[in-house]
């Protein structure tokens, strides 16, 4: 049922893909949000059908439910804010339910872990957040965007820094939701004790719609941010590629070796939205939907093994146990890496082409050195699986997931023929 709803909510979004409706002057469905909701909605028809075990496994599964589609909910906020009010309002209706999510095994004591050390960095964050916000209301009086980006031009000196102290506060707490170095230490712990769908979870539907939102306010304040600023914010682009990737080649544990990736990943789509500028949001969906659906593909398969403390090695000898399985995770891990013809490697190369036609050629060197170092780690995982083992799992898969893993590779290869944007 949540599945065809989802479906539901796609339709109807490209069937109105074009039109724009204000709603009550807090959030938006324009050209902007509609794209990043199918991405959502894309994203959360996939995570539902991949994980239905998850809930069925699960004594209380009508909480489940309502925790993951509260979550969703905070994200479309997130997606189609006009109002920083309803930003703030996005940000927590998603939050408070995967803080839930992740300590929802009350005898893991690594999962209580993760939930407590998220909750608390979760809150401070949201005081950052707040703090930048309340800033931005001081100096320009009004919480919309529109008005926002309006009366920028016309600020006196003090209101100016006002402004800028706001919007470097509001970055920061974006920063954290996206998890940029250096605000990305809770990731690989918290991404470590959660299980794995809720792990899933929160690399796609959560980090896209994180990004979204960056993209939006970064939009409202576009030729208006001084130069110092605009060199700490590439300075964070280059800070996370190198630690993510650098720190990611010598995990052994498969979730954190997930998350360091999925702080690279962050790392490229900040380059695209600080060198873009306008027309950021196409790159964005594109890049967010690809890396959403091989992180699905990587993280089914790691659920498929039933090790929630998986090591690389659990995967040794898959491609002679499963080889649907492995041929998957192989699509997934080259496509992460931006290797050709898959996905991947158009999402990148449209990123660091962006960057170099902004003028930051030096950025375009990091991220290729960035995606040289990724290669090694994604390979890593790939060459066990080429190894024998006796004890590579042998159970079959059912017809939905292997239904499932397909036309994840489909859409792998698929994106790269056809793009979306």
């Amino acid at each position: 049922m949540v599945i065809l709803s989802l479906l539901a909510v796609l339709g109807l979004n490209f069937l109105h893909i074009g039109s724009e409706e204000l709603i009550y002057n807090m959030a938006s469905l324009d050209r902007f949000s509609r794209p990043f909701l199918s991405v959502l909605c894309v994203l959360g028809v996939l995570w539902f059908w991949g994980f239905r075990r998850f809930f069925e496994e699960e004594k209380t599964t009508s909480d489940y439910f309502a925790l993951t589609l509260f979550s969703f909910a905070g994200a479309a906020c997130m997606v189609s804010y006009t109002n920083l009010a309803m930003l703030f309002l996005g940000v927590e209706i998603l939050s408070i339910p995967v803080y839930v999510l992740v300590g929802s095994r009350k005898t893991d004591v690594k999962g209580n872990e993760a939930s407590f050390k998220y909750l608390l960095l979760g809150a401070f964050s949201s005081c950052f957040l707040l703090f930048g916000i309340a800033l931005l209301y001081g100096a320009t009086g009004t919480f919309d965007l529109a008005e926002l980006q309006s009366k920028i031009i016309s600020l006196t000196p003090d209101n100016q820094l006002l402004l800028q102290i706001g919007f470097v506060m509001t970055v920061a707490a974006f920063a954290f939701k996206v998890a940029a170095a250096p605000f990305h230490f809770w990731a690989p712990d918290v991404y470590e004790g959660s299980p794995v769908p809720v792990t899933a979870y929160m690399v796609t539907v959560v980090k896209v719609a994180a990004f979204a939102a960056l993209l939006k306010f970064f939009q409202a304040f576009e030729g208006a941010i001084p130069q110092t600023v605009a060199w700490a914010i590439y300075a964070l682009c280059f800070l996370t590629l190198m630690v993510a990737n650098f720190v990611a080649a010598s995990q052994r544990n498969v979730k954190r070796l997930m998350a360091y990736s999925s702080i690279s990943h962050t790392g490229f789509m900040l380059t695209g939205i600080f060198s873009q500028g306008e027309g950021a949001e196409n790159l964005l969906v594109y890049y967010s939907l690809v890396y959403g659906i091989a992180s699905l593909t990587a993280f089914r398969v790691l659920w498929y093994l039933r090790n929630e403390a998986a090591d690389i090695q659990d995967f040794k000898g898959l491609i002679h146990t499963n080889q649907l399985a492995a041929v998957a995770v192989i699509l997934a891990m080259l496509s992460m890496a931006g290797i050709p013809p898959l996905a991947g490697f158009i999402a990148k190369y449209r990123v660091l082409a962006a960057a170099l036609a902004a003028g930051q050629g030096w950025l375009v060197v990091v991220g290729i050195l960035a995606s040289l170092l990724a290669i090694y780690y994604y390979f890593k995982l790939i060459i066990v699986m080429f190894e024998p083992s006796e004890a590579a799992p042998t159970r079959p898969l059912k017809m939905a997931d292997r239904v499932f893993l397909w036309v994840c590779a489909v859409l792998l290869l698929g994106l790269t023929v056809v793009p979306l944007v």
